[in-house]
């Protein structure tokens, strides 16, 4: 089994329209939520707009990466793995809807691989699932590159009237992650990709190297149709199994990004969970999406993202809006950015349907 690193990262959400503009502004502390929600600021090209999001991500994760064209790699050994996780809605009133896959084609067709290419759907656990998937194309030989993440653009009133009638949309307009006074999310776009290979591939290419995937795990909660079970053993036991992946414990991670969804359930389970891993509570574990709301298929894709840059530059990502702690003890990273020496994090999502994902990262 080969070692995979990732080598280039490209980002778009309502922070801003590229990797370094978004991480900015997360890190400077401001929100773009919207009731009526965070649009990324990319003009629409007349295409579907997931479409327009993954390509812009896939060509800034393209040129990270140093890669200038499919024939260096072989393009039957470039996979791709972008996903969406919904049908993609009209582009004008009246118009067809689009089947998801339309997403991982685009951004295949536009930089020639000509390898492994699918549409992984796993709810809001779509884009943490792409990569680990992808992961294992290269681990097992199948591909050398792969271009990995998800895309979604789900500010369409269909999907928002679904959100609503579950009673996970905010009522005061403010998303409020793991704080006792939470009411629910907003909903976002955006997109993040990432450029995955073998080690040997980078070392080939003399390629920097953002991180290692140490270790991950899929899986899912089979409990119910929108709510997970109980008390978060689950979610723990998804977290763990992806680090004795990695050859780590709970107590070798510097970070954790969390999946954060500021509704009243998912929050009480998660923080149970991460709990029961982290007892000590001195663990920092955050949630960016008080920052971009809720992107749903894209949000593991696009908080990964934000963890490769935590790594890279030492710093925590906050938890915003953040004032009464639902477990006042843990290091929840509230309001403000902070430095700290970091070698190891794991990001996590959960999906409703019970899709589970853990994904552990390494420098070197």
């Amino acid at each position: 089994m080969r070692r995979v690193v990732v080598t280039g990262v490209g980002l778009v959400s309502p922070l801003g329209p590229d990797r370094e503009s978004g991480w900015r502004a997360l890190v400077d502390g401001s929100s773009a939520t919207d009731p009526e929600g965070g649009r990324a600021p990319l003009i629409d090209d007349g295409g579907p707009r997931a479409v327009t999001l993954a390509l812009a991500a896939a060509g800034e994760a393209w040129r990270n990466a140093g890669l200038k064209d499919a024939a260096g790699i072989g393009g039957e050994r470039l996979g791709c793995l972008v996903s969406s996780s919904k049908p993609l809605p009209p582009t004008a009133p009246g118009g067809p809807w689009r089947a998801p896959d339309e997403v991982p084609t685009a951004v295949a067709r536009a930089l020639g691989a000509e390898g492994p290419v699918m549409n992984l759907a796993a709810a809001c656990a779509t884009g943490a699932q792409s990569l680990l998937a992808a992961a294992g194309w290269i681990a097992e030989g199948r591909a050398d590159v792969v271009l990995a993440g998800a895309a979604e653009s789900a500010l369409h009133p269909l999907y928002r009237a679904g959100f609503a009638q579950m009673g996970v949309l905010s009522k005061a307009g403010r998303v409020r992650p793991f704080d006792r006074d939470r009411d629910g999310f907003m909903m976002g776009e955006g997109a993040a990709v990432f450029v995955l290979e073998s080690v040997d591939s980078a070392a080939a290419r003399g390629a920097r190297i953002w991180a290692e995937v140490l270790g991950g795990d899929f899986s899912s909660d089979a409990h119910h149709a929108t709510r997970f079970n109980g008390n978060g053993e689950r979610m723990t036991a998804c977290l763990r199994r992806a680090l004795t992946r990695a050859g780590l414990t709970a107590d070798d991670l510097d970070y954790v990004n969390a999946h954060g969804t500021a509704t009243l359930l998912n929050d009480a389970l998660e923080s149970q969970a991460l709990r029961r891993l982290f007892p000590r509570g001195t663990t920092p574990v955050s949630s960016t999406k008080g920052a971009t709301g809720h992107l749903l298929g894209a949000t593991g894709a696009v908080e990964i993202s934000f963890t490769l840059l935590a790594l890279r530059d030492g710093v925590l990502p906050p938890t915003l809006h953040l004032e009464h702690p639902v477990v006042p003890d843990m290091d929840f990273v509230p309001n403000r950015a902070r430095p700290a020496n970091l070698r190891r994090a794991a990001s996590v999502s959960y999906g409703f349907g019970g899709a589970l994902s853990a994904v552990v990262l390494g420098t070197a």
